[in-house]
């Protein structure tokens, strides 16, 4: 799990170890200072939406084993809230971002994963996309 400032990641080892779930919940141990994902159904009050449909390009349901595992990403407020209060984000350039990752432990009788938030390294990366300030030629200035 990759936790940043806007945005909450799981790898695709954890999603796949999950079994691509459509719905999760969230479950945090403050005591513990310990943070999990577990696997629900849709009709859980605490239910988030996790993986999206299995719906191939013609529209037909394709099963999940033929289906290859992506990392899955989380933006939504309360879990960034939830998430993000046992962490201390430091100071980055404009062109990066801190984050703090962890290995998770998996319970596959429970269909959960166990993250500790004391065992996160923290680091720094490089931001995606085009640098600020930086002008790009369009087809008209070529």
């Amino acid at each position: 799990m990759t936790v940043m400032e806007s945005s909450v990641r799981f790898s695709k080892g954890a999603v796949e170890a999950l079994g691509r779930p459509a719905y999760v919940k969230l479950l945090v141990n403050d005591k513990q200072k310990k943070i999990a994902i577990q696997v629900c159904d849709a009709k859980d009050e605490n239910a988030i939406k996790f993986c999206g449909n299995n719906r191939n390009k013609t529209g037909n349901t394709s099963s999940d084993i033929t289906r290859k595992a992506s990392s899955v990403t989380i933006r939504n407020t309360d879990v960034l809230v939830a998430v993000q209060k046992f962490f201390t984000f430091s100071e980055v350039a404009d062109d990066q971002i801190a984050y703090f990752a962890m290995d998770g432990e998996f319970y596959p009788d429970e269909k959960v994963i166990i993250f500790a938030t004391n065992e996160a390294t923290s680091g720094v990366a490089g931001k995606r996309g085009p640098r600020k300030g930086s002008k790009h030629a369009t087809k008209s200035e070529k």
